[in-house]
């Protein structure tokens, strides 16, 4: 994933569907708030195209959890990640 690389972020009931410019997507659940959403990194496993299926790395899971929270910093609806991912990262 590069830095200018902007991710396409679709609402669905219970999920967000993450999708890069390559085409290749992931559904990334979690639990609607009032203004916002809040993500289980762990969802973050696996990019999907038709048949492919292409694991995502550490690195990349955190370039995307980034992407995605930078992104979504100046809306009105942010998608922010469950903090209990970063407590166990300390």
């Amino acid at each position: 994933m590069t830095d200018d690389a902007k991710l396409i972020l679709t609402g669905r009931e219970d999920s967000i569907v993450v999708e890069n410019a390559h085409g290749q997507y992931f559904h990334l659940t979690g639990n609607l708030t009032k203004g916002g959403f809040i993500a289980n990194p762990d969802a973050i496993q696996s990019w999907h195209k038709n048949t492919e299926i292409t694991p995502i790395s550490q690195l990349e899971k955190e370039q995307i959890m980034t992407a995605i929270m930078q992104q979504t910093i100046h809306s009105p609806f942010k998608i922010l990640f469950d903090e209990t991912f970063f407590h166990e990262k300390s």
